[in-house]
């Protein structure tokens, strides 16, 4: 199964910190998603019970994020299986710094860990990758890569422009090879109202773009992404309609539980 990139959707889900138009309207919050298997492709998979949980939590000095999302699936042969991914991190505010660590987990055992600190020289435009876990390798990010938080402000940002396109390489932290190249299609604004929702702490009404995310391999040569998400990306951050494509299956990921957090005093 692909890598459930859920720095993908930090991968989505940051905010940064600073001055920027995007920031000023970003706000911490914590998100609950229920995963349900979606019908049809070319999965063996009969039904598939988890969630995502992703909180994110601003600092004086950058963005604290955790994610989780873990699944039972039931598949044709009886078999089964269970998957669990834990992701971690700070980011500083000007972009320049990642602390990342993420473990996945199949039933109680760790099947992937990795943690490190990566840096990016503004001046230079790359920089380098530095783990810890599950060995200490350093790994050069070409110029031109952004993290996770940087990544969705400049999204937001092409949005507010009224742009369509635009592509980033990203890095998340997620093993040796984790540079991704994500290329981002956006949609025309609308307005959502959450405010008859239920569990949603947020009652404004608030203009939001359908996204839609294809991560590639910048190591390999491909015409297919090796994952895929859609999701209406709200003025705030919040993802709503989320669907998240594996290849061989699909999980939609609803909305229910939100809770808005709360901005620290510096």
């Amino acid at each position: 199964m692909a890598r459930a990139r859920i720095a993908l959707l930090i991968v989505v889900l940051t905010g940064l910190g600073g001055n920027s138009t995007a920031e000023a309207a970003l706000e911490p919050h914590r998100a609950a998603y229920r995963l349900m298997l979606v019908n049809g492709g070319r999965s063996q998979l009969l039904e598939v019970r988890g969630g995502l949980v992703i909180e994110w939590r601003l600092a004086c000095d950058g963005w604290l994020s955790r994610q989780r999302l873990g699944f039972v699936a039931a598949t044709e042969d009886g078999q089964g299986f269970s998957h669990d991914v834990r992701f971690s991190s700070w980011e500083a505010l000007d972009g320049s710094t990642l602390r990342y660590s993420v473990r996945s987990f199949e039933g109680d055992d760790v099947q992937e860990e990795y943690r490190g600190q990566a840096t990016i020289d503004p001046a230079l435009g790359g920089g380098t990758a530095s783990f810890k876990t599950p060995r200490e390798e350093d790994v050069e990010l070409p110029p031109g890569t952004v993290f996770p938080t940087d990544h969705i402000r400049r999204v937001l940002e092409t949005a507010g422009e009224g742009e369509r396109f635009v592509s980033h390489e990203v890095f998340d932290g997620w093993g040796f090879d984790a540079l991704t190249h994500v290329t981002s299609v956006i949609g025309q604004a609308r307005t959502v109202d959450p405010s008859s929702e239920q569990a949603i702490q947020d009652d404004e009404k608030r203009q939001a773009w359908p996204v839609s995310m294809a991560y590639y391999n910048v190591e390999q040569e491909a015409d297919l992404p090796e994952f895929e998400a859609t999701f209406l990306l709200t003025e705030n951050g919040v993802l709503r309609e989320l669907l998240l494509d594996y290849g061989e299956f699909k999980l939609d990921a609803t909305l229910e539980t939100l809770e808005l957090l709360d901005r620290p005093d510096c």
